[in-house]
């Protein structure tokens, strides 16, 4: 009875569990045969361990071995292994003796750490976005007040000093770029209620095409749209996507300051789904700065926000969709999925085993 709830709590243990003698792996579980890339236990039972250590590894290994012999029993230790594809990864491995069949063997756990660090960036990064909420609202009320009754004095003031009306246009511009931010930081922290209906996506487009053409025109920008004839209207808050097109669009604009072009295409591959992309002819992003672009409050722009492309995730992510960014020396593109149906769920790539975290734009 006792062995049989041994075996169970090692098959369905969530960390890889591999069974060795003399280095001989005698049993491993499906966690452990998934970790090191096998399509069956059988292919890995058999195979010397230090087969699938990497080259450097084996030293460390067997001294590890040696302890465990001697009855010497310490935490975890750091090895690089090898998966069948030939791939490696760093693991943490962890031995205690056992018995196996009545026989004397050591009982190793194996932790993958590149996943343990993917999970614990991932709630570091919801953390970040539970803060910036906090801090968002509570800028955001605190300036508007003052800020209402500034703007409020200065229109009066103006009727009496039209002497000079630039001080004041540039005065009110500035106050309207303040109130802009403040309504992305509270966007941020208490995101407005989200209308879905049946829209037509391609006139979605180009509506915004419409809007930012003249612009585009005055930076020396061609807009080019390649739009899907038949695409179908989808499920989705208008006003929220057109916001999500204006930020992808302006962001080609302004990475072209000589000149360029931007091209949308509307694909759809599969009658569940539509593909959008959004490409420029810019310098490109370094990849360090790739990595970043949707942490918020992260810009490289000298009057941006930093919350524009975060926002723009957050929606897409809202209408169950996914965002993709590629960008080399050529341009930039900005790859987007969105369900037809908003209710078919397109999963996004993020450990399996925790919650989904969101700043729910509803």
């Amino acid at each position: 009875m006792q062995e049989e709830m041994y075996k169970n709590l090692v098959e369905h243990s969530p960390d890889a569990v591999i069974i060795i003698r003399s280095g001989i792996i005698l049993y491993i579980n499906d966690t452990g045969a998934e970790l090191l890339g096998a399509l069956s236990k059988s292919e890995l039972v058999g195979k010397d361990m230090f087969s699938m250590l990497c080259p450097g590894n084996c030293e460390s290994f067997q001294m590890h071995i040696t302890d465990l012999n001697n009855g010497i029993t310490k935490g975890f230790r750091t090895q690089k292994l090898t998966r069948m594809d030939g791939t490696v990864f760093e693991a943490e491995i962890k031995g205690i003796q056992t018995t196996f069949e009545q026989q004397p063997a050591l009982h190793l756990i194996v932790r993958d750490i590149e996943k343990r660090r993917k999970t614990e960036k991932f709630l570091l990064q919801s953390e970040k976005l539970l803060v910036a909420g906090q801090l968002a609202a509570g800028i955001a009320h605190e300036v508007r007040n003052p800020l209402t009754a500034i703007k409020g004095f200065l229109q009066l003031a103006e009727e009496n000093f039209k002497e000079n009306p630039t001080y004041f246009e540039i005065i009110f511009s500035e106050i309207n770029r303040i109130e802009a931010i403040l309504s992305e930081l509270l966007t941020l922290a208490k995101p407005k209620d989200m209308e879905f209906k049946k829209n037509n996506i391609n006139q979605l487009l180009d509506e915004v095409v419409t809007l930012l053409d003249t612009e585009a025109v005055m930076n020396k920008v061609e807009i080019k749209t390649l739009l899907h004839s038949d695409a179908p209207s989808i499920l989705c808050d208008q006003n929220q996507l057109k916001q999500v097109f204006i930020n992808f669009i302006k962001n080609s604009i302004e990475a072209m300051p000589n000149g360029g072009t931007v091209s949308i295409e509307l694909k759809q591959e599969h009658p569940d789904f539509i593909h959008l992309s959004f490409k420029d002819t810019g310098c490109g992003i370094p990849e360090p700065i790739l990595k970043r672009i949707e942490e918020p409050f992260f810009t490289t722009k000298e009057k941006g926000t930093g919350l524009g492309l975060m926002i723009s995730k957050k929606i897409i992510e809202n209408h169950h969709g996914q965002i993709h960014y590629q960008s080399s020396g050529q341009g930039t593109i900005v790859e987007v999925k969105l369900p037809v149906n908003h209710l078919t769920v397109i999963h996004p790539k993020q450990p399996d085993f925790l919650p989904q975290y969101k700043f729910a734009l509803h």
